[in-house]
């Protein structure tokens, strides 16, 4: 009589191997989720782009908003926009009116290196990096860009100097015939806030973390060449300018830890960093939350104990590394603090 086969109990490689297929897994799964997203985020983006000045999609007749504003302009003269940013480079728009070729050439530098480079960058650090950050950022900071556009729409100036080696011209031109420059009709496009300019800083702020400093510094030059460029050519409002800076630095912060968590492939992970009520939600959507952070990092920060460790690690730049940020952004205080304090830095956290 033959006794039934016993299974074969599972070795440490073949449990290595499942772990890692595991782990590929939830890779792809991830991947496959942000490529799914990114589209549909892409056709919305690109809708609201081209149709930013469709008022009729908005439920109101066109001929009657127009003729509501010539009536408004006749007898308010307090309806002309007046920008500061566009006076002071009055010569040099007036340069790039008298001299085109030289607008398009502006045009194009900036179209590679301040367009298509922060785009080929958050590619990579996505797909080939895995770090998640930098497009969790852009589509929050496009994202808001389409909603504030779509609830104020803000015309181009009159005196826009088109280019169609400029964005978002080049589309136009691809989808229409290119004909001449100065008499070309003018698609509307959304001005407030300036992709141009917070999609840059929020990819150059990235590199300096990731300790692209080099590459950090010239991008930052450019990108102030940039906005010279967009107030001379009356690409973008001063206004533009300013929120477009404030959106990349501060409001897309969550969004970059969001990524940060997404770059784990956990979903258990991602999940946490999620709000888990109602009442989290509302504190998020108020920024509640960020007055309850702020008050309470302030009073830790008047304890002697901790105002003596920072002075103590101030110039030490390995403390503020990746995985100081990563802690804090998990919110692993225990690690955190088993990170930078002097005392068990030596010793092996747990």
């Amino acid at each position: 009589m033959m006794m039934p086969s016993q299974q074969q109990p599972i070795t440490a490689q073949e449990e290595e191997q499942k772990k890692r297929s595991q782990h590929v897994k939830r890779i792809v799964r991830r991947d496959a989720t942000f490529l799914l997203i990114g589209a549909i985020a892409a056709i919305i983006f690109s809708w609201m782009e081209l149709n930013a000045g469709s008022i009729e999609y908005r439920g109101i007749n066109a001929d009657a908003r127009l003729l509501q504003q010539k009536t408004t302009t006749t007898h308010n003269n307090t309806s002309m926009i007046i920008d500061a940013g566009y006076i002071a480079t009055t010569p040099i728009h007036n340069f790039l009116k008298a001299n085109r070729n030289w607008n398009d050439f502006f045009a194009l530098i900036n179209t590679v290196v301040g367009v298509f480079v922060p785009m080929l960058y958050i590619a990579w650090q996505t797909l080939w990096i895995g770090d998640y950050e930098p497009a969790f950022r852009y589509l929050i900071i496009m994202g808001l860009r389409g909603i504030c556009g779509w609830c104020t729409f803000l015309p181009p100036d009159p005196s826009y100097l088109m280019s169609f080696q400029d964005v978002p011209d080049i589309f136009q031109c691809m989808m229409k015939d290119c004909g001449d420059v100065e008499m070309a009709q003018v698609n509307p496009f959304l001005s407030f806030f300036s992709g141009h300019v917070a999609t840059l800083v929020m990819c150059v702020n990235h590199m300096y973390v990731r300790r692209n400093t080099k590459m950090s510094y010239f991008f930052h030059v450019f990108n102030v060449l940039q906005i010279i460029r967009l107030l001379a050519t009356r690409g973008h409002y001063s206004i533009d300018i300013v929120i477009a800076w404030f959106m990349a630095t501060r409001v897309s912060n969550p969004a970059g830890r969001l990524g940060r968590y997404f770059s784990r492939g956990d979903g258990s992970s991602f999940e946490s960093a999620l709000p888990s009520s109602a009442s989290e939600v509302f504190e998020k959507f108020t920024g509640v939350d960020a007055v309850k952070h702020e008050a309470r990092m302030s009073v830790l920060l008047k304890t002697s104990e901790v105002q003596n460790l920072l002075l103590h690690l101030q110039d030490d730049n390995e403390v503020f590394t990746e995985p100081t940020a990563r802690l804090v952004a998990e919110g692993k205080l225990d690690e955190l603090l088993c990170l930078i304090s002097s005392s068990s830095r030596k010793a092996k956290c747990s």
